[in-house]
This record gives structure tokens, sequence and C-alpha cells, in this order.
């Protein structure tokens, strides 16, 4: 498989450190970090407005807090003014209460015969920086920062954010009272949970990670998460030009009831169009003759009212790895499948949908696998002989994670980075927590944030379609957290390709599937 160039992200704890560091272990100036900021929010914006002889010069009005947050937007609008663009600043707050290099930033201003003023000038102004608040924000915003991002959000200006958009919390996205909508936000070293995580997402505009000379040291916690790129496709399991069917994998997919036919259709196409070998289904017998004109590639077993037991056992034997719960509902039968694969199956397991409910309504068998106790955990017999620690990779919207936390939805969405962490490592699963932004985490505490897809993969069958494609990859030789990350990643590529096509209204999960492959073919 090929090399990883994950993006990586970092929470506002770990970026004070990082900033620490990079002062103190390497010597460089607090105020040449600054510096080298305001450099690439400067030239970000010359790049989207450079100066003409035609036209007529963008004004620009700098609006500034008493952290160093307000040293970036002052320095950077200083080197605009050097280029010619008119610039206007404006401090909020008290001059006393500035930082060191943001009072510094003030007097090479007033030192260049610039004004600082205390209230925002009349008339209008093409472009407004935002430097009110950094990462640090913890608390609501009030005063005189709330009318200034009141202001800022009221006037027509395009707007950009140094760093963070003010008023939107670094960690998790949330809006602390009111927030600043920017059109751009040049966030420094690394970009922060909070831009890429939603509500925060949407107020963050487009976002540019600046290299400033901070990065994670030698001795530092590893950063928070990370995300992937389309360069990180270059990890898709490599296909031996001598392979078969074999070679590529075999899954067994227990889905769909007589009211959720398609549920088993998608996620036995999803194995297959990401390149599993074989996929065996099993199904209500009602299904046969859909997947059999859906699906002809499959190896179709049904059951009726009675307990499946031989072609479960049969299925276990056979398969690389399992996926269950899609539309299979809850009653008798799907409970005792669900009891079955859950205390029998050593192999990479994926529990979707229906799935997770009967998990949710019994406890006691997540408590009794993440301790190592009951069947699950006992001896493999014919299999291989790391049964007791396969991967179990658990799918959840936040309705399904909600019933499976005994959380509400709200509280689950409120830090959803370190609610996915701790799930995931109180009950030893992989989790994907499906949502607007996608988290997954895996019992390690290493957590992904997915940046792909968008609102019009939200249609029937497209959780569907996911866990069909991270049950082909596993069945391909992919493992852990990799494999989840690689599944959503490739899944939102799709999304995004479906949308393009059909627009973000038409998307049908059988969409996803006809774009995947054309995501596989541009990976090179």
């Amino acid at each position: 498989m090929g090399a990883y160039v994950m993006k990586y992200i970092v929470d506002s704890r770990q970026m004070k450190a990082y900033d620490k560091a990079a002062t103190e272990l390497t010597g460089m100036l607090s105020l040449v970090l600054m510096e080298r900021a305001a450099v690439s929010l400067a030239e970000e914006i010359i790049r989207r407005f450079p100066l003409s002889p035609a036209a007529k010069k963008k004004t620009i009005l700098v609006l500034a807090g008493c952290g160093n947050n307000g040293g970036d937007g002052f320095a950077a609008g200083r080197i605009l003014e050097e280029y010619g663009y008119p610039v206007s600043y404006v401090l909020a707050g008290e001059r006393q209460k500035c930082s060191r290099e943001t009072a510094t930033q003030i007097q090479i201003l007033e030192n260049l015969g610039c004004v600082i003023g205390r209230h925002v000038p009349d008339g209008e102004f093409d472009i407004i920086i935002d430097g009110l608040f950094g990462i640090g924000l913890n608390r609501v915003v009030t005063g005189v920062y709330a009318e200034m991002i009141a202001y800022i959000n009221e006037t027509p200006a395009w707007v950009a954010a140094a760093d963070i958009p003010s008023g939107i919390h670094a960690d998790t996205g949330s809006v602390m009272g009111t927030a600043v909508k920017a059109d751009l936000t040049v966030t420094f070293g690394y970009a922060k949970p909070g831009l890429l995580l939603y509500p925060g997402a949407a107020y963050a505009g487009e976002v540019v990670s600046a290299r400033i000379g901070i990065t994670c040291r030698e001795g530092l916690e590893k950063p928070t998460a990370f995300t992937y790129e389309r360069e990180d496709l270059a990890g898709l399991p490599i296909r031996k030009e001598d392979g078969n069917k074999g070679s590529f994998g075999k899954v067994l997919v227990i889905a769909g009831n007589e009211r959720m036919y398609g549920a088993c259709q998608f996620a036995a196409l999803g194995a297959y169009r990401i390149g599993a070998g074989l996929v065996r289904v099993l199904t209500g017998k009602e299904n046969r003759l859909g997947l059999m004109q859906g699906v002809p590639e499959a190896i179709v077993d049904t059951y009726e009212t009675q307990f499946p037991g031989q072609v479960l056992e049969e299925g276990l034997a056979w398969a690389d790895c399992v996926v269950i719960g899609p539309g299979i509902g809850t009653g008798e039968i799907a409970c005792q499948i669900m009891e079955y694969i859950w205390k029998q199956c050593r192999l990479p397991l994926v529990v979707d949908a229906d799935g997770l409910n009967i998990l949710a309504a019994h406890p006691e068998w997540m408590q009794a696998r993440a301790s190592g106790s009951g069947e699950a955990a006992g001896q493999a017999g014919d299999r291989d002989s790391t049964a007791a620690c396969c991967h179990i990779y658990v799918t959840p919207h936040m309705g399904e994670f909600s019933r499976l936390t005994k959380k509400s939805i709200k509280c689950c969405k409120e830090d959803i980075i370190s609610s996915a962490r701790a799930y995931a490592a109180a009950y030893q699963v992989i989790l994907i927590c499906k949502d607007a932004r996608t988290v997954v985490a895996d019992p390690a505490g290493q957590v992904y944030i997915n940046t792909s897809g968008d609102n019009g993969m939200a249609t029937g069958g497209s959780g569907d379609v996911l866990s069909g494609i991270l049950a082909g990859l596993l069945a391909q030789g992919m493992r852990g957290i990799k494999a989840a990350c690689m599944a959503v990643y490739l899944h939102g590529l799709a999304g995004n390709l479906a949308s393009g096509e059909k627009t973000v209204y038409g998307v049908m999960a059988s969409d996803l599937l006809a774009a995947l492959p054309e995501v596989l073919s541009q990976r090179d």
C-alpha cells in the first residue's frame, strides 16, 4: 500500500504548546512568527485582489483585539499598506491590555504615521481583516466585540479571518454567542478542528493553512486529529497483477428484510465496486429475486422464519469480513442473528443501521466484548489465532450514536471529537460517527475528520454503500483506522462527484456507486 500524506489538525491547547516550543526550543522570536503569519495573510489577500492601474484600489479595514491575533491583523494591514492598499486600523479593547507583541505592532504602525482608532470609521470598506479573537476564545462574545462582529457580518465587505473567525471555538466549531462569517480564513501552522467541524466550517469560508515555523517537534504531543487529501488515495490496496477473485477477498453481507431490499443491494455493490472479489448475501427470502437481478454477481442465501444457524456458520467459515445490520430490522430473528454474529465472529466486523439499534438494546454485549469476556474472546478454533483481537467497526449516524451512548444528540455533537474518542476507547471499537463532518476514532485515541462529501449524500441508502465500501477494503487486507478513513473519504468523494452531476438535490445512493469507479480512476 502507498504512503500517506495526511494533513494534521491541532487543537488550541496543542497549538499553544507548539507555539511556545517554536520560540523556546529554537530561539525564534515570537515577533518573527507573527510577521510570517501576517505575510501569509497579506499574500492571500493580494492574490485575490491584485493591484491594477486601471482599477480602484480596494480599501481595507483591520479590526483587531488585544491578543496576538490582533497583532497578526495589524501587521498584515501594514504589509498591505506598503503595497499600496489604503488601510484603516481599529483596536477593540484597552491598549494597556494588549499582548507585548501586539503592543509592538501598534507602536510600529504609529511610528509610520498610522492612526489606531477605537471605533469603526464612517464609510464602506472593500475588505475587512478579522483579528478580534484567536484560538484561545472560551467564553461567549459580548459587548464591543459582539458589536464589531455584527458590523462585519452586516457589511458587504469581503472578510479575511486571521487564524480562525472570531467567535468560533477552535476545538469544537461551536459559535460562542456570535461569530464572524468569513470568506477566507488563513490559519497558521495547522488547521484547527473548529474550522472543519460544523457550524464553524460554515463560518470559515475557504481555509488556507500557512506554514510560519510552528510545527510538532520531538517530545511534543502528537496532533489531535488528521484528515485526508487526494494524495492519500495512494494508500489504496495494491491489486496484484496475477490475482484472482479469491485474492481480493470475500465479504459476507447480512442485510435486508421484506421492507428494505435496497439495503443489501447497496452494501453488496459497495463492496464489489471497491474491489472485493466475492460477495455473499444473507437476506430475507423475499429479496432473492431482486438480488439476482440487481446484483447477479453475488452469492445469495436466504432465511424465512427460522434462525439460519447453519448458513451463518458456513458464511463465517467462508468470509474474510462481515457486514451486518443494514435493513435487517429489530425483530426476533434479526436479534438472534445479530447475537450469533456478535459472539461468534472472529473476522473484521462492520456493524451498521439495525445492527447498531440491536446493540443499543443490549449494552451488555458491548461491555462483555470490550472486557474480553464471553464467547467472543474464546478460542478461535480453525480461524486465525488473533481472533480475540479482531477489529470491530461501528458506523452510527448521530441518532444511532445517541442511542448507543444514551446521550442526547445535542450532547454528542457539542464535542464530537471527545465523544467519539471516548466511545472507541471504552468499547475497543473503531467508530465511524457519520455527520456533516464524519469523525472516525480508534481505541488508541487517533481521530480522523473527513472533509469530502456534501449534503447531497443525505439520502436513504448512502450509509449502506459506505458499509459495503469499508467491507470491500477490509476484504482486500486494509485494517484499522486506515481502512475506515479511506472508506469514508472515498464515499465522500463519490458524493461530491455525484452532486456535481446531479446537483445536491438529485443524488441517490445508486449515484454514489456509479461515481465510485471514476473517483478511483483519478487516484494517480
